[in-house]
């Protein structure tokens, strides 16, 4: 079950990037949904907590029940500056992480998929869990692309 869901990880990764590639730069900064974020946003974001999700993975593999800190989706886009960051940096970096991810992931045994550690909402999650949360995070932000 955990390499289906890896390998969804690996799969929505690569869609996303081929999609967002193919954005024309002068519609990165133009949401497509009233309220929602323009796809560079998205891509500042993904490319962002992809170092968290790399973070939290290495934890739970190295440490006993780490917790998990939480990334602030509200304040991110003004914080980390992503209206005048290059979208193809974060792409790059978005694509590097996927494959450093799935590199590390697909080496770990059966038993340490059930470490755990502590989500400040969520609770405790295995890291077979946690990599679902974080694909699904990835399936909504490739949904939201594809618009």
């Amino acid at each position: 079950m955990t390499k289906a869901i890896l390998a969804q990880f690996e799969s929505a990764t690569k869609e996303f990037c081929t999609l967002a590639k193919a954005i024309p730069s002068e519609k990165l900064h133009v949401a497509a949904v009233q309220g929602e974020w323009p796809p560079a946003f998205a891509i500042h974001h993904l490319a962002d907590l992809d170092a968290q999700f790399a973070t939290r993975f290495l934890n739970i593999l190295t440490m006993e029940n780490p917790g998990i800190v939480s990334f602030d989706e509200e304040i991110a886009p003004k914080a980390l500056d992503y209206e005048h960051r290059n979208p193809a940096i974060s792409l790059a970096a978005i694509e590097a992480s996927c494959a450093f991810l799935v590199d590390l992931l697909e080496q770990v045994s059966p038993e340490a998929w059930n470490r755990t550690a502590v989500h400040p909402a969520k609770g405790k999650l295995t890291m077979s869990e946690l990599l679902a949360v974080t694909t699904d995070h990835r399936l909504g932000h490739l949904d939201q692309i594809r618009q």
